[in-house]
Protein backbone atom coordinates (compact mmCIF):
# COMPACT_ATOMS: atom_id res chain seq x y z
CA UNK A 1 0.00 0.00 0.00
CA UNK A 2 1.16 3.27 -0.87
CA UNK A 3 1.01 5.93 1.82
CA UNK A 4 -0.78 9.47 0.95
CA UNK A 5 0.48 12.63 1.66
CA UNK A 6 3.35 15.44 0.47
CA UNK A 7 6.50 14.53 0.94
CA UNK A 8 8.48 16.95 2.20
CA UNK A 9 10.39 18.23 -1.19
CA UNK A 10 6.82 18.94 -2.81
CA UNK A 11 5.72 20.95 0.61
CA UNK A 12 9.36 22.87 0.04
CA UNK A 13 8.74 23.45 -3.99
CA UNK A 14 5.05 24.96 -3.00
CA UNK A 15 6.17 27.39 -0.27
CA UNK A 16 8.85 28.41 -2.98
CA UNK A 17 6.10 29.63 -5.22
CA UNK A 18 4.08 31.27 -2.98
CA UNK A 19 7.33 33.05 -1.43
CA UNK A 20 8.09 33.76 -4.96
CA UNK A 21 4.70 34.93 -5.56
CA UNK A 22 4.70 37.34 -2.52
CA UNK A 23 7.71 38.93 -3.11
CA UNK A 24 6.01 40.30 -6.62
CA UNK A 25 3.06 41.30 -5.45
CA UNK A 26 5.10 43.24 -2.60
CA UNK A 27 7.42 44.55 -5.22
CA UNK A 28 4.95 45.56 -7.43
CA UNK A 29 3.12 47.77 -5.01
CA UNK A 30 6.36 49.15 -3.87
CA UNK A 31 6.78 50.00 -7.62
CA UNK A 32 3.15 51.56 -7.85
CA UNK A 33 4.15 53.75 -4.86
CA UNK A 34 7.19 54.92 -6.19
CA UNK A 35 5.43 56.00 -9.83
CA UNK A 36 2.55 57.48 -7.52
CA UNK A 37 5.14 59.82 -5.50
CA UNK A 38 6.66 60.49 -8.96
CA UNK A 39 3.90 61.52 -10.16
CA UNK A 40 2.69 63.50 -7.19
CA UNK A 41 6.39 65.74 -7.42
CA UNK A 42 5.64 66.33 -10.88
CA UNK A 43 2.47 67.66 -10.91
CA UNK A 44 3.64 69.97 -7.65
CA UNK A 45 6.50 71.13 -9.68
CA UNK A 46 4.49 71.81 -12.93
CA UNK A 47 2.30 73.96 -11.01
CA UNK A 48 4.48 75.69 -9.09
CA UNK A 49 6.48 76.58 -11.85
CA UNK A 50 3.51 77.56 -13.67
CA UNK A 51 3.17 79.99 -10.76
CA UNK A 52 6.65 81.25 -11.03
CA UNK A 53 6.24 81.24 -15.04
CA UNK A 54 3.29 83.76 -14.79
CA UNK A 55 4.65 85.77 -12.33
CA UNK A 56 7.82 86.32 -14.58
CA UNK A 57 5.52 87.39 -17.20
CA UNK A 58 3.03 89.78 -15.83
CA UNK A 59 4.82 90.62 -12.62
CA UNK A 60 2.38 89.32 -9.98
CA UNK A 61 1.22 85.88 -8.75
CA UNK A 62 -1.99 84.73 -11.00
CA UNK A 63 -5.52 85.50 -9.37
CA UNK A 64 -3.87 88.18 -6.72
CA UNK A 65 -5.87 91.04 -6.30
CA UNK A 66 -8.93 89.85 -7.68
CA UNK A 67 -10.47 90.04 -3.80
CA UNK A 68 -13.88 92.16 -5.24
CA UNK A 69 -13.84 90.93 -8.91
CA UNK A 70 -15.42 88.25 -10.98
CA UNK A 71 -13.55 84.71 -10.74
CA UNK A 72 -13.25 84.98 -14.65
CA UNK A 73 -10.40 87.68 -15.43
CA UNK A 74 -10.30 88.27 -19.10
CA UNK A 75 -7.02 89.03 -19.00
CA UNK A 76 -4.12 89.23 -16.62
CA UNK A 77 -4.18 92.59 -16.13
CA UNK A 78 -8.24 92.75 -15.28
CA UNK A 79 -7.55 91.80 -10.80
CA UNK A 80 -6.96 95.79 -9.43
CA UNK A 81 -7.14 95.16 -6.42
CA UNK A 82 -4.17 95.11 -3.46
CA UNK A 83 -1.86 92.47 -4.75
CA UNK A 84 -0.18 91.03 -1.87
CA UNK A 85 1.26 87.80 -2.65
CA UNK A 86 -1.11 85.73 -1.25
CA UNK A 87 -4.15 83.95 -2.71
CA UNK A 88 -7.28 82.75 -0.59
CA UNK A 89 -9.49 80.16 -0.49
CA UNK A 90 -13.28 80.16 0.98
CA UNK A 91 -13.91 78.80 3.50
CA UNK A 92 -10.27 78.05 4.44
CA UNK A 93 -9.52 78.73 8.39
CA UNK A 94 -6.12 79.91 7.83
CA UNK A 95 -7.27 83.52 6.01
CA UNK A 96 -7.59 86.61 7.31
CA UNK A 97 -9.62 87.46 4.66
CA UNK A 98 -10.90 86.52 1.18
CA UNK A 99 -13.58 85.16 -0.17
CA UNK A 100 -12.13 82.65 -2.69
CA UNK A 101 -12.06 85.30 -5.77
CA UNK A 102 -8.51 85.41 -6.33
CA UNK A 103 -7.98 81.43 -6.00
CA UNK A 104 -10.68 80.71 -8.49
CA UNK A 105 -9.11 83.56 -10.65
CA UNK A 106 -5.36 82.07 -10.49
CA UNK A 107 -6.81 78.86 -11.57
CA UNK A 108 -8.73 80.83 -14.55
CA UNK A 109 -5.42 82.65 -15.29
CA UNK A 110 -3.52 79.67 -15.51
CA UNK A 111 -6.06 77.18 -17.62
CA UNK A 112 -7.93 79.31 -20.05
CA UNK A 113 -6.49 82.44 -20.33
CA UNK A 114 -2.83 82.32 -20.81
CA UNK A 115 -2.82 78.27 -21.21
CA UNK A 116 0.22 77.90 -18.81
CA UNK A 117 -2.16 75.02 -17.39
CA UNK A 118 -4.36 72.04 -18.45
CA UNK A 119 -7.75 71.90 -17.29
CA UNK A 120 -6.41 67.92 -16.05
CA UNK A 121 -3.56 69.68 -14.49
CA UNK A 122 -6.13 70.73 -11.55
CA UNK A 123 -6.32 67.19 -10.73
CA UNK A 124 -4.16 65.34 -8.45
CA UNK A 125 -3.30 61.48 -9.60
CA UNK A 126 -6.15 60.94 -6.73
CA UNK A 127 -9.00 62.62 -8.73
CA UNK A 128 -9.35 65.59 -6.39
CA UNK A 129 -8.71 69.35 -7.48
CA UNK A 130 -5.56 70.51 -6.60
CA UNK A 131 -6.32 73.93 -4.24
CA UNK A 132 -4.41 76.96 -3.19
CA UNK A 133 -4.14 77.82 0.53
CA UNK A 134 -3.31 81.34 1.58
CA UNK A 135 -2.94 83.12 4.96
CA UNK A 136 -1.19 82.07 8.58
CA UNK A 137 -0.40 78.72 8.82
CA UNK A 138 -0.30 77.97 12.39
CA UNK A 139 0.53 74.08 12.47
CA UNK A 140 3.05 73.23 14.99
CA UNK A 141 2.98 76.17 16.90
CA UNK A 142 4.46 78.29 14.55
CA UNK A 143 3.01 81.15 12.41
CA UNK A 144 4.02 81.51 8.85
CA UNK A 145 2.41 83.92 6.23
CA UNK A 146 2.22 82.27 2.68
CA UNK A 147 0.57 80.74 -0.32
CA UNK A 148 0.46 76.79 -0.07
CA UNK A 149 -0.58 74.28 -2.51
CA UNK A 150 -3.12 71.83 -1.23
CA UNK A 151 -5.35 68.25 -1.92
CA UNK A 152 -8.66 69.44 -0.88
CA UNK A 153 -10.47 66.81 1.77
CA UNK A 154 -9.42 65.01 4.68
CA UNK A 155 -7.75 62.06 2.97
CA UNK A 156 -5.62 63.53 0.50
CA UNK A 157 -3.51 60.88 -0.28
CA UNK A 158 -1.83 57.47 0.26
CA UNK A 159 0.31 58.36 4.13
CA UNK A 160 2.73 55.90 2.82
CA UNK A 161 3.17 58.15 -0.49
CA UNK A 162 3.06 61.65 1.27
CA UNK A 163 6.01 60.53 3.36
CA UNK A 164 8.22 59.47 0.67
CA UNK A 165 7.59 62.63 -0.97
CA UNK A 166 7.99 64.35 2.42
CA UNK A 167 11.54 62.61 2.32
CA UNK A 168 11.98 62.86 -1.20
CA UNK A 169 11.08 66.96 -1.78
CA UNK A 170 11.52 67.94 1.81
CA UNK A 171 12.62 67.93 4.91
CA UNK A 172 11.04 64.68 6.36
CA UNK A 173 9.13 66.15 8.90
CA UNK A 174 4.92 66.48 8.62
CA UNK A 175 4.92 69.54 10.64
CA UNK A 176 7.12 71.79 8.82
CA UNK A 177 8.46 72.20 5.38
CA UNK A 178 6.96 72.96 1.96
CA UNK A 179 5.00 68.89 2.74
CA UNK A 180 2.77 69.11 5.57
CA UNK A 181 0.55 66.13 6.42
Amino acid sequence: MKPQGFTLIEIAIVLVIIGLILGMVFKGKQLIDQTRVKQLEAQYTKIIGALETFHERYGFYPGDGCVNQTRTPATPFACTGPKDGLLFEQGNAWEGYGNGYETEAAWYLLINVTGILTEADRNSIYGQPWIFIGGINRLGGTDTTGTWLDLKGLQQADPRVICTLDQKMDDGDSKRGRILK
